[in-house]
């Protein structure tokens, strides 16, 4: 049985992903970062020998240092925000 969704036209599977990824900004992608460095230290460990903590260790270093990155280093500015520097005065 095949469903058909009123009001949308049919859309290719492959485009839908396409806008998606181009979509992704640099805050999109840092946080990909981390699941992927557990899951390659989780390869690793398995593949080369490696023992786990010691692999989980280093992609938590990892997902720590992205994290710090994206929230202290370079965190989002707001599109509408002056930043803070303009002279405030309140009224009695």
């Amino acid at each position: 049985m095949h469903e058909k969704t009123l009001g949308r036209p049919e859309r290719d599977p492959f485009d839908a992903l396409i806008d998606v990824l181009a979509a992704a900004d640099r805050y999109d992608l840092a946080l990909g970062t981390i699941p992927i460095a557990f899951v390659i230290a989780l390869v690793a460990a398995a593949a080369f020998g490696v023992p786990a903590p010691y692999a989980l260790a280093g992609a938590a270093i990892v997902g720590v240092g992205t994290v710090v990155d994206v929230c202290y280093l370079n965190p989002p500015i707001d599109q509408g925000s002056t930043g803070g520097t303009e002279e405030r005065s309140f009224a009695d």
